[in-house]
């Protein structure tokens, strides 16, 4: 049986359908038996998920995001300089 270690370890593999049959079937004795892993597991598919539904910026916003960027550096060179 895989060692709590080695469960963590192809944890990414699993939920990626990324294993070949046996070893899934070992990843899947082992979270029978192991809650802990399960939970980890489980932990792992819901920041999958979440990750997938966020959109990914887009130009526009990475765009504002400088600029913001450059006006808060700005204010904070005014307070270092006694503005």
């Amino acid at each position: 049986m895989l060692s709590c270690k080695e469960v963590a370890s192809r944890a990414s593999a699993l939920i990626d359908g990324e294993l070949g049959t046996w070893e899934t079937l070992q990843m899947r004795l082992h979270l029978a038996m192991c809650k802990g892993c399960g939970r980890f597991i489980g932990q792992m598919r819901i920041t999958r998920d979440l990750t997938l539904a966020t959109p990914l910026p887009d130009a526009a916003d990475e765009a504002e995001d400088g600029r913001i960027s450059a006006i808060l550096s700005q204010l904070h060179h005014g307070k270092q300089q006694g503005g």
